[in-house]
């Protein structure tokens, strides 16, 4: 059948055929979306570097407003919203005003969505040839800004705040989802590896106010994480403890560890050394949380496959992995009674729990 439907013939006959014309119609409309794709990317990035969702969310605005305030010209900011509203960003309203539609208003709206479009600058050079990026190892952009990525020398306070500050800006979306899904009522003491500027336990702390909190990371991030502490008087007596997590010891006498965005950084070896540690630093009957965006099984996904498997691709370390995968890694560091917590969110991540045997 794919060979038939490959042939340049067949398209001629079936736009003859009623029905196979309307099936044809919505796979050409599939491609062209395909094709078309970064260039939708780029109009978003460029609403969201000019401000623009920001300014509109005050009301409806003409193109001269608009265009005065991206120092754009008016003709081109005109080509920008129409772009964006022709991919439902915008609404465009008569004399060539436009308004926010909800899903404009919905970027303006997630915490820290903005800064992260702004990241993907990046992650486009990186992609700019795929085809060298699958057959080469060489040093992408992406690395580099990850810098503790494969990098076997001290990392200073500089570089590691370039990336947790972008790290916790991500975190507040997935702080939220994973605490939707990971009740914690019951829980005495809570270990964060790998934890970054706090963003996380933050928003552990407003939920659950009396749970004690470590944060375990790197000493030159663990600095910005006692910064943003400081003046916060919700975060006092929150234990800050500097370390590597694949050198070091995890800290001890928690009953519940968490990886946020850890697993799918790094390779199988460390995944394995991670998993032995936290084994054994948790109390008996205590759980590991693991929130990451995760691969699909049977199905690939189109964010865990896709998008974050290219992504770490750039990295040049880790992969998405199955919750399949996982259980499996689990299950080899002597963990029982694996949970995956479902979630209609699995795009920005997916939790899933795992208890430490009692005996």
């Amino acid at each position: 059948m794919n060979e038939l439907v490959a042939q340049p013939k067949f398209h001629t006959l079936v736009k003859k055929i009623p029905i196979l014309k309307r099936l044809a119609a919505n796979d050409g409309r599939k491609i062209y979306d395909l094709v078309s794709g970064f260039v939708y990317s780029q109009v978003l990035l460029a609403m969201v570097e000019l401000r623009l969702f920001r300014f509109l969310l005050s009301g409806e605005k003409s193109i001269r407003e608009l265009a005065n305030h991206g120092k754009i010209d008016p003709q081109k900011m005109l080509l920008l919203c129409n772009a964006a509203s022709a991919i439902g960003l915008l609404k465009r309203k008569p004399n060539s005003y436009y308004v926010l539609t909800r899903l404009g208003a919905a970027i303006e709206g997630v915490q820290g969505l903005d800064e992260m479009i702004l990241h993907h600058k990046i992650f486009y050079r990186d992609l700019q040839d795929p085809v060298r990026l699958l057959r080469q190892d060489f040093q992408t952009e992406l690395k580099d800004f990850w810098s503790y990525v494969g990098n076997k020398k001290k990392i200073n306070e500089g570089q590691a705040s370039v990336y947790s500050n972008l790290m916790g800006t991500s975190q507040y979306i997935v702080a939220e989802e994973t605490l939707d899904l990971v009740n914690l009522k019951g829980f005495s003491h809570l270990i964060d590896i790998g934890g970054g500027n706090g963003t996380f336990l933050s928003q552990v702390r407003r939920r659950y106010p009396n749970l004690a909190l470590t944060l375990f990371d790197l000493p030159s991030v663990t600095k910005t994480a006692q910064d943003n502490f400081k003046n916060d008087r919700l975060m006092e007596g929150v234990n800050i403890i500097p370390g590597n997590f694949i050198e070091d010891e995890f800290p001890v006498d928690g009953d519940t560890i968490f990886f946020n965005r850890v697993m799918y950084d790094h390779d199988d070896s460390i995944v394995s050394l991670l998993l032995g540690k936290a084994f054994a630093a948790l109390k008996p009957g205590g759980c590991v949380v693991i929130s990451e965006p995760m691969a699909g099984a049977k199905f690939p996904t189109r964010s865990g496959d896709a998008y974050f498997g290219f992504y770490t691709l750039a990295m040049t370390s880790g992969k998405p992995r199955s919750k399949p995968q996982h259980f499996e890694f689990l299950r080899a560091a002597g963990f029982k009674g694996m949970e995956n917590l479902n979630n209609i969110n699995n795009f920005v991540t997916s939790v899933i729990v795992a208890k430490k045997p009692r005996k």
